[in-house]
């Protein structure tokens, strides 16, 4: 079978850095609409693909997986997942809600964001409304 590979430019490609704030599963959905809809559905393309959008801790976790490891995409995705979010991910964020900040350069608009995403993650998302209002408001710089 030839395997001709697309070209798909890696600005396209979304990126993981292995931060608790990112999902992985979000990520391979991504990953694997962007190498569809670009031509590139083969396993081996995504394999080849893969680790140029692994960045910071990611790509050091990926780096020592040894190489015979992974054989297929779906060994690939099922490694991801499972070591990603134990490694990775707080499996319950309700400290983190409760000990999160404002970035120094992040927007108003991007701390809500993260701020809701982190709510509906961690087991918090059922406190009444107000204590999640306060909770918000307690994360926001006072400059």
């Amino acid at each position: 079978m030839n395997v001709h590979m697309k070209n798909i430019p890696p600005s396209i490609l979304p990126n993981f850095k292995g931060m608790i704030s990112e999902d992985p599963e979000t990520f391979l959905f991504e990953f694997e609409i962007i190498c569809r809809s670009c031509g590139s559905s083969l396993h081996i393309q995504k394999l080849n693909l893969f680790p140029s959008t692994l960045k910071d801790r990611a790509i050091k976790w990926f780096m020592n997986l040894g190489t015979n490891f992974i054989r297929t995409w779906d060994d690939m995705k099922s490694v991801f997942l499972e070591k990603i979010k134990n490694y990775f991910i707080h499996h319950d964020l309700t400290n983190q809600i409760f000990n999160m900040n404002q970035e120094e350069d992040e927007s108003l608009e991007d701390l809500v964001e993260r701020f809701m995403y982190n709510t509906k993650r961690s087991k918090s998302h059922n406190l009444e409304s107000n204590t999640l209002k306060n909770l918000l408001i307690n994360t926001i710089r006072n400059e």
